[in-house]
C-alpha cells in the first residue's frame, strides 16, 4: 500500500457538519474511539468560513472502520446528524486510479456515461468533441447496450470542473445523426449511484487546491 492509499484507508469523511461545529469538538468526539492523527477541516478561501465537511485521520484501518460504525447517522450537533463513512469508499479510487493520481492528484471519479453515440463517431471523434471543455484522462471508450442496439460511451475527465461544463453543454444535443444523452456514470460497485458525488468532488477540490485551504 502506497502512501497515497495509506492515507486514504484510514480517513474518514464527516458530512453535513453545522458551521457551529469547531475543530475542537470533532477531535473530542472522534478522540472517543480511538487515538487521532490529524484532523482537515477546509474553509473556503474567500468567505474563511467552514464548508460544511471535515476529514479525520486515524493509525490504522480497524480504528477508521470503527468510527464510521459508531457515528455514521448516530451522532447529531446543533441539530444536524453527522454523515461519517470511510473516505475512499464508493469509487474513491478505481482501476486507473494509477493514472488518475498523475493526472488529477486523487481519483477517475469524473467519469461520465454517454448514450445514444452515433454510428459515425468513433473514440478519436468523440474525444475531440469532449476534450473542447478539458483534458480527459484517457481515451473515451464506445460500447453497445440493449443488445447491440444502443451505442454508448464512458468519457474520462481529470476534474469535476470540466465533466460538468461538457455535461451541461452537450446534454441532449445532436451529435453527427443523434440526441446523446450525457450523465456521470454509475460506480463500479453499485447499481444505482453515480459518480460525482459530495465526497469525491470534495476529494478532488482538496487535491487540486483550488477552491480550498486545509485547516490543519
Amino acid at each position: 500500500m502506497n502512501g497515497h492509499n495509506k492515507i486514504q484507508e484510514f480517513t474518514v469523511y464527516i458530512g453535513n457538519v453545522a458551521p457551529e461545529v469547531t475543530k475542537e469538538v470533532i477531535y473530542e468526539l472522534f478522540l472517543q474511539v480511538a487515538p487521532i492523527k490529524s484532523i482537515r477541516y477546509p474553509k473556503d478561501r474567500v468567505l474563511e468560513t467552514h464548508q460544511g465537511f471535515a476529514f479525520v485521520e486515524f493509525y490504522n484501518a480497524a480504528d477508521t472502520e470503527y468510527a464510521c460504525k459508531c457515528f455514521n447517522n448516530a451522532v447529531k450537533l446543533f441539530g444536524r446528524i453527522l454523515k461519517v463513512r470511510r473516505a475512499n469508499a464508493g469509487g474513491g479510487a478505481s482501476n486507473s486510479s494509477a493514472e488518475a493520481s498523475n493526472l488529477s492528484g486523487l481519483h477517475g471519479g469524473a467519469k461520465l456515461f454517454v448514450k445514444n453515440v452515433d454510428k459515425l463517431v468513433d473514440e478519436q471523434a468523440l474525444g475531440k468533441i469532449f476534450a473542447k471543455f478539458g483534458p480527459l484522462l484517457k481515451a473515451p471508450e464506445i460500447f453497445h447496450l440493449k443488445q447491440n442496439q444502443l451505442r454508448c460511451a464512458f468519457v474520462y475527465y481529470t476534474t469535476f470542473e470540466h465533466s460538468d461544463k461538457a455535461l451541461a453543454k452537450l446534454n441532449n444535443q445532436m451529435v453527427m445523426n443523434s440526441c446523446i444523452s450525457v450523465d456521470y456514470a454509475l460506480r463500479e460497485d453499485s447499481r444505482t449511484e453515480k459518480h460525482g458525488d459530495e465526497i469525491e468532488r470534495l476529494l478532488d477540490a482538496e487535491a487540486s487546491r483550488r477552491q480550498v485551504k486545509l485547516d490543519i
